[in-house]
Order: C-alpha cells, then sequence, then structure tokens
C-alpha cells in the first residue's frame, strides 16, 4: 500500500487539489490523505504558527482543513495524524499559477513539499502555469509521485535514512512535453508598491507582475515552460553557498 499525503496552499476546496485526490484515489492499493488549509494561503513561504493552537476540522474520510500556514498542516499529519505509518510521499498542488525560478522562496506550494523532506518524506510541488484544466498535470504528478514512492527512504546497507528528494515540477497549459530536468531560472517582478485605502492609515499593496519579454536563460525552468514543455527542478534542503564557504572570498571577516 502507497500512502500519499496531498497539502496546498489554495485551500481544500481549491480545483488543482481536487483534480489531484480524484487522480490518485483512481489508483489501486494507494491511500489517499489530504491535509490543507481551509482557506487561500499563497506566498505564505515555510511559515509556521507558533505560540497558539492551529485548529483542525474532518471535511470527509482521511481530508482536513486547518487555520495554520501550509506547513503547520505537512508536520501535524507526518508527526501525528500519520505518525504510526508515514506518507511515502507528500504532494503539495496542484497550485493555480507558476512556481518557477525566484517564486520557490515565497511559495507556499513548495513550503509543503519542503516541510515533508525535513520530516524524511519525499516532497513534490506542482503547479499550472496558467489555465483551469488540471487533469493532464494530474496524471503526469501521480507517476512521478509513485515511481517516488517505490525509492525508499532507508538505505539497503544499513538501514539508515537516505536524503528524500524533493521536487518543484511546473506544468504549462494544454498538451505538454516532459517533464525535463532542468536547474531554476530567473523571472523578475516588476517593482511596484500601490496605494491604497484601508480602515486605518495608510494601506499599499505590493508586488508586481512579471517583467515581460524577459530572455529566458536556456536549460531553465523558465526556458522549458516557454516553450511549451513541463519543468522539473529538484531542489536542496541545505542554502549554504559552498563555493564561497570553500574560497578566500570573506576570509577577511573571519578571526
Amino acid at each position: 500500500m502507497v500512502r500519499i499525503l496531498l497539502t496546498n496552499d489554495d485551500g481544500i476546496g481549491a480545483p488543482g487539489l481536487t483534480a489531484l485526490e480524484d487522480a490518485f484515489r483512481s489508483m489501486r492499493e494507494v491511500e489517499v490523505w489530504t491535509v490543507a488549509p481551509d482557506s487561500q494561503r499563497s506566498a505564505c513561504s515555510h511559515a509556521m504558527t507558533l505560540g497558539k493552537p492551529v485548529s483542525v476540522h474532518p471535511f470527509g474520510e482521511r481530508r482536513y482543513g486547518h487555520s495554520g500556514v501550509v506547513a503547520d498542516g505537512v508536520y501535524w499529519a507526518i508527526v501525528h495524524l500519520m505518525a504510526q505509518n508515514p506518507p511515502d510521499v507528500v504532494v503539495s498542488g496542484i497550485n493555480r499559477g507558476a512556481n518557477l525560478a525566484e517564486d520557490v522562496i515565497y511559495s507556499g506550494t513548495v513550503a509543503g513539499a519542503r516541510e515533508a523532506v525535513l520530516r524524511k518524506v519525499h516532497g513534490i510541488a506542482a503547479s499550472l502555469v496558467e489555465g483551469e484544466d488540471f487533469s493532464r498535470a494530474a496524471e503526469s504528478v501521480t507517476r512521478i509521485a509513485m515511481q517516488l514512492a517505490t525509492r525508499s527512504t532507508l538505505s539497503e546497507k544499513d538501514g539508515s535514512l537516505k536524503d528524500p528528494v524533493l521536487l518543484n515540477v511546473n506544468y504549462p497549459p494544454g498538451e505538454f512535453g516532459g517533464p525535463g530536468l532542468c536547474r531554476l531560472g530567473s523571472r523578475p517582478y516588476m517593482p511596484q508598491v500601490q496605494p491604497t485605502r484601508v480602515s486605518r492609515g495608510d494601506g499599499y499593496l505590493i508586488g508586481g507582475p512579471p517583467i515581460p519579454d524577459v530572455l529566458p536563460e536556456a536549460g531553465t525552468d523558465v526556458a522549458l515552460i516557454k516553450a511549451g514543455k513541463a519543468s522539473m527542478t529538484p531542489l536542496l534542503i541545505d542554502q549554504t553557498e559552498h563555493g564561497i564557504l570553500a574560497g578566500d572570498h570573506l576570509v577577511f571577516l573571519t578571526d
């Protein structure tokens, strides 16, 4: 039996999550659990709720909505709800909108998969760049997840834990090739602050749309999506800049 835990940052009623639930539940020998925020939590990054309770409510069989952010739910599911039989893979998504390039820093979708990896479980963050037809992306995600599920996180040699895999996958609308393995690219956004009215004091809408007509670098997720192909980028937990650490760039700052 393969156990799949689903989450997202668009809320438990989002169509991308429903498409994943339908796709996995149509498969034999797959047990599907869903733990997702009870409403929209986009761009929450890897925040967690500390110092106050997170409320959890059932939304059907093996389905739970919660008041926290995305990482809260994945943590609760793996450490508490499924502690006796943890998931083989956590899938976060399918997000409505891209999570390309620098988006992975802000993305709650990516945080859901990253929290899984911190708990020693494979994690997949999946996003549909545009459109509302999640079915093709869902079929692709199920194939990737089932292949990951066969890759044990336990070493056959000594039974110790190996590093699980963290994947960020993006799908273009309609028919697509891939997903192709690639690195993160760059997709800069317009620096924009727009004043708006609020009940007290001044208010501002922060952030603008992606800068148009920026030519993507070859071999990146942005380039693959622009070419109509799905992209798949393996991500790391370790954010150390090993090149600088191994050199003498910052030696003047040390004792």
